[in-house]
């Protein structure tokens, strides 16, 4: 009775209390949807041959997240925006390097080159790759890119939090941590 009154009153607040719903009737850990940990994904889920593609709503990019973990790891790794003529020839060789070398390369925006990932995945397949090799690649939903790479690769969808309050907890963490990081000795 409750979510049919709140439906009808607060069509706002009918997700949460829908989420109270099915915590009250089988438990917490039902609606709890746990913390994503990519370096567990990593070392243990993910090979050399499946790209780890880290797919996100417009307006949000999760490639912080292959940072923090390189940086935790110590692990080398190669960035590249991907959106010129330029940058798939540096992503190519990017690759190759490190398929030889077991380092990680993260590309970037990938979904602005539909067509090219294609290539992409011819090169990949035809490597032959060190174990410790990972392909990352970032991109906003996009109905263009193609269904093969999907298959092939671990996807990962990331949102940002919903309402005000975590985009304004999300925003001031970001200044921070970027504020940091852009900090020069004095």
């Amino acid at each position: 009775m409750k979510m049919i009154l709140i439906n009808a009153l607060r069509p706002d607040r009918f997700v949460a209390t829908a989420k109270d719903l099915v915590g009250m009737t089988f438990s917490e850990e039902a609606t709890h949807q746990g913390e994503l940990d990519l370096e567990v994904i990593v070392d243990h889920e993910s090979n050399a041959r499946s790209p780890l593609l880290l797919v996100s709503a417009p307006g949000y990019d999760a490639s912080f997240m292959v940072d923090q973990l390189a940086k935790n790891k110590n692990k080398k790794y190669t960035s590249v925006a991907i959106g010129s003529p330029e940058a798939f020839e540096e992503a190519e060789s990017a690759i190759k390097l490190a398929a030889r070398s077991g380092s990680w390369v993260l590309l970037k925006n990938v979904h602005l080159a539909p067509s090219w990932l294609v290539e992409l995945e011819k090169t990949v397949y035809k490597l032959t790759l060190h174990a410790a090799f990972r392909l990352f690649l970032t991109m906003e939903v996009n109905p263009k890119v193609p269904t093969t790479l999907l298959r092939a690769s671990y996807v990962l969808v990331f949102e940002p939090p919903g309402g005000i309050k975590a985009a304004m907890t999300r925003s001031y963490t970001q200044a921070i941590t970027k504020d940091r990081s852009d900090a020069k000795p004095v």
